[in-house]
């Protein structure tokens, strides 16, 4: 099955985009060697070939293939790019750390969904222990995901952080805790007091879910205890659907393209 978007509405939809260093689109030409000259020779670009290259902070550029080579391909700017896929909503994913792969995927799912933060923290039943040395491969998964997806920034990535920093950041935004203890309203209610909210946090537990303790701790830090539903979902599972819930009542997810 194929990706599934918003019509196109410019010819650089379907080009094919590569993330590069902010201060490379200065340049008139833009050197890609490497994963991105691999990247490219998969997408069978050729010289002549249209691309676009965006740096992950909102500029984007059309570019066309000069020169290429066995060690690298050299891009011609054309031009700037006004189109830009970022969502209309401030969407700050706190996901426990989960074990194996599971946070790789989190990451780049929401990514894909367009969260603007995701931040990684621990909590009483997180398993395993996960270093500040994993950031790089983080940022990894979420460029490649930013690549495909087509946004013009990349998410920012934070942490690991414990539970309680996580509770104590000063924010504006709508704090959601999602906790499948919960018995309480839902985020439809949520929703209804805060319609129009610009920005919102969404925390998602570890594997084995959310302490008691940690719930009431939420909630007397003014968070928002609101459940998925009747069933009880995985935890990666439960990241990509608070996002996308959070995309569809405060952003832009099922909008007209």
């Amino acid at each position: 099955m194929g990706d599934v978007g918003s019509a196109p509405t410019d010819g650089a939809v379907s080009l094919p985009r590569f993330l590069v260093a902010p201060e490379e689109l200065k340049a008139a030409r833009v050197v890609l060697a490497g994963a991105q000259l691999h990247h490219l020779r998969a997408r069978r670009l050729r010289v002549g070939s249209a691309l676009v290259l965006a740096d992950g902070m909102g500029t984007q550029r059309r570019g066309v293939v000069a020169a290429l080579d066995r060690h690298q391909a050299v891009i011609e700017i054309v031009d700037e790019l006004s189109v830009h896929r970022d969502s209309t909503l401030q969407l700050t994913i706190a996901q426990a750390a989960l074990k194996g792969d599971k946070l790789d995927w989190v990451i780049e799912k929401t990514t894909e969904l367009g969260v603007t933060e995701l931040v990684i923290f621990t909590s009483e039943r997180t398993v395993g222990r996960v270093g500040v040395e994993r950031r790089t491969r983080w940022s990894r998964v979420a460029s490649s995901a930013a690549q495909q997806c087509q946004r013009s920034t990349l998410p920012a990535i934070g942490g690991p952080i414990s539970f309680d920093e996580l509770l104590a950041r000063s924010t504006d935004a709508v704090r959601l805790f999602f906790w499948e203890g919960h018995a309480g309203s839902g985020l439809a209610a949520v929703h209804r007091q805060h319609s129009r909210a610009a920005s919102v946090l969404a925390v998602i537990g570890p594997e084995g879910g959310f302490s008691t303790g940690e719930a009431r701790r939420a909630e007397a830090a003014g968070l928002h205890t609101v459940s998925l539903g009747p069933r009880i979902l995985r935890a990666e599972t439960a990241a990509l659907v608070a996002g996308t819930l959070c995309q569809f009542l405060w952003g832009d997810l099922g909008e007209d393209g």
